[in-house]
């Protein structure tokens, strides 16, 4: 194989295979990874020392295809090693062969390696016959990483015929994300070339994207060549972004010459997003001289991007100093993005001052949302301090207050609802927020521990924070047995804990088999429960079958109950059938809901069809009082419209 292909071959190990994450290799392979960025010009260096490392750490005879795809249970650098090792084994003759077992064989460690190890060496000595292989035989997502190997080894042996191909795939959009590849590929070795190739295309044609990865590249291996072909770009906004990236590469390697050549840019966007570039690079090791660099840019967008970037780093080593910096700069939209990447260090590092910090935040909207993510970040590393602060925090502050818990709770609930139980009984039972809390638990609890879920909740005071955890467990179980939970509701003690909870069941049962859970409500006395169990199965059997639900509800007698149920149908089907509707509500027995029905019935009737609804009216069983009204609402609606 050529140096060019073993470059992308050993490149290709690093970024599938993982070798990097081998934990008895990491500082030599780190070491190597950072020799090969700072010689990438030199690929005999990056090749003779990863071949090196790779074959000493598994020595032995050459591995078979075969036994290669027998693999299991190594450690990626020695699967890395022999894929190696196999790949180079095989003849050219074989590679086609090698291509289709691959293909055929599950996916595992070992065949992923070699496919992309195959598919390279095959692209650098046959590369037609690998791609009419590849556009033949790879489908689906393999497809896009599969052409990404083939074109990048083709480009490395030859970029002319490799862009050459790309024009028999067919496909517009995966043919210019591979174009883009190549161009980068190519800038290792040529990119020059890469950008007079570019430079073919039509103006329009010449997409950021392209120069992104050609300048990228190219000011990896010569930034200052890079800087004077970025600035022969025509003015457009492709150019403004080719500085911007090749600043930010060269300010990763050398960040006073970067700053250097930046400065010199003549004033306008492309300075300015350069500057803003070479910032955000520089702060992140000396945020303190970042600073300084912020009088470079005006007042406007790209100053506030440079002090949100100065923010965000500098939180990470000193957020207290940070925060104290940010008020002299910022203000409005640019300070509080800032605070909010500021206070996202400090909920990490020092939740307490984070805390103090929010309390005395000006404006009431930015401080409820930073303290809800505080709330969150904080219960993942100290729930009872988490708990304690939230508690802390002021009754009258309402809202805040309870999403704060909420947030808190999420966390303690997920990971030990037995402790988060045991601590809601013993400290919060006087909190204001004690029903929520409750409600939230039991919700959470019961997926995971349904019977334990139940107890805790059965043995709450009563009132309404059992009461809402009860609903919420019932909720929950008869998702899974509706017989069960209606059994378990019925056995509650008598109040109205027991009726919420038998509403509950009858609602989630309706909802699964609403003809099922209408049997039901003849075991219930008349009052307040009935009335809503009645109205809950109707609202669920009218989305699943209106017709069956109107038969049903025809069967039921006059009464609150019926009435109910009436509503919920008229709620749920009026807009779909009027005429139904204006006949459903006729019938309710209460005058006040019947006439709350009928007016809302036939304002949107009337609305569609003035003359239909008009008739409905004067042919229905009304009083004339009624009938007088209903007309009237049907003139006002004609007149809007």
């Amino acid at each position: 194989m050529t140096g060019k292909v073993k470059y992308i071959l050993l490149a290709t190990v690093f970024f599938v295979a993982g070798v990097l994450a081998m934990v008895s290799q990491r500082r030599e392979i780190a070491r190597l990874e950072g020799e090969a960025a700072a010689t990438r010009q030199s690929n005999t260096v990056l090749e003779s020392q990863v071949v090196r490392l790779a074959r000493a750490n598994a020595p032995g005879k050459v591995p078979t295809l075969a036994e290669m795809l027998k693999n299991s249970g190594r450690n990626r650098l020695d699967i890395a090693a022999d894929a190696l090792r196999c790949v180079d084994s095989l003849k050219p003759e074989e590679l086609a062969g090698a291509m289709d077992a691959l293909q055929k064989t599950p996916w595992t460690e070992a065949t992923g390696m070699l496919k992309e190890l195959i598919l390279a060496r095959w692209a650098n000595e046959d590369p037609e016959a690998a791609f009419d292989w590849t556009k033949t035989t790879v489908k689906g997502y393999d497809r896009i990483s599969d052409y990404s190997t083939l074109f990048k080894a083709w480009a490395a042996k030859d970029p002319a015929a490799a862009i050459a191909g790309l024009k028999k795939m067919g496909d517009a959009r995966l043919q210019e994300n591979l174009e883009n590849r190549i161009l980068g590929t190519m800038s290792l070795t040529n990119p020059q070339g890469a950008l007079d190739f570019l430079h073919q295309h039509p103006l329009a044609q010449q997409s950021v994207n392209g120069l992104q990865a050609i300048f990228r590249t190219w000011a990896q291996v010569d930034p200052e060549a890079a800087s004077t072909a970025a600035l022969n770009l025509p003015a457009s906004q492709a150019r403004v972004q080719a500085l911007s990236d090749l600043s930010t590469t060269w300010a990763q390697q050398d960040p006073q010459a970067a700053l250097a050549f930046v400065k010199d840019l003549p004033a306008g966007q492309a300075r300015n997003d350069a500057m803003v570039s070479v910032l955000g690079i520089m702060s992140q090791d000396d945020p303190k001289a970042a600073v300084g660099l912020l009088d470079s840019l005006p007042n406007g967008d790209q100053r506030n991007n440079g002090i949100t970037q100065i923010a965000s780093n500098w939180a990470q080593q000193d957020p207290a100093a940070a925060l104290a910096w940010l008020g002299n700069v910022a203000k409005g939209d640019t300070y509080d993005r800032a605070v909010d990447n500021i206070l996202e260090q400090m909920d990490q590092k020092s939740p307490a001052d984070a805390a103090a910090f929010i309390a005395q935040m000006p404006n009431a909207s930015t401080r409820d949302r930073s303290t809800y993510s505080l709330a969150s970040a904080w219960a993942q590393t100290d729930l009872p301090g988490a708990l304690a602060w939230a508690q802390s925090l002021p009754a009258s502050e309402g809202d805040t207050r309870t999403g704060a818990l909420r947030s808190v709770m999420d966390a303690w609930d997920a990971n030990d609802p037995a402790a988060a139980s045991t601590y809601i009984t013993q400290h919060f039972q006087n909190d204001p927020n004690f029903n929520e809390v409750a409600s939230q638990l039991a919700g959470q609890w019961v997926v995971a521990d349904p019977a334990a879920a139940l107890n805790w909740a059965k043995a709450l005071p009563a009132g309404q924070a059992q009461t809402d955890a009860l609903a919420s467990v019932f909720g929950e179980i008869t998702k899974a047995d509706p017989p069960s939970a209606w059994a378990s509701a019925q056995q509650l003690p008598v109040g109205d804990a027991r009726d919420k909870a038998m509403e509950t069941v009858v609602s989630s049962w309706s909802d699964q088999d609403p003809a099922q859970a209408a049997t039901l409500l003849s075991t219930l006395p008349a009052g307040t429960l009935l009335d809503d169990a009645t109205s809950a199965v109707a609202s669920h059997w009218v989305q699943k079958n209106p017709a069956a639900a109107s038969q049903w509800v025809d069967t039921l007698a006059a009464g609150t109950a019926r009435d109910g149920a009436v509503s919920a149908l008229i709620s749920a089907e009026g807009r779909n059938n009027l005429a139904a509707s204006f006949a459903w509500a006729t019938s309710i027995s209460d005058a006040t809901t019947q006439q709350n029905k009928l007016d809302g019935v036939v304002r949107q009737w009337a609305g569609k069809d003035a003359g239909a609804a008009t008739n409905a009216v004067n042919a229905a069983n009304l009083t004339d009082l009624q009938r007088t009204n209903l007309l009237k609402t049907i003139e006002r609606a004609r007149s809007a419209r």
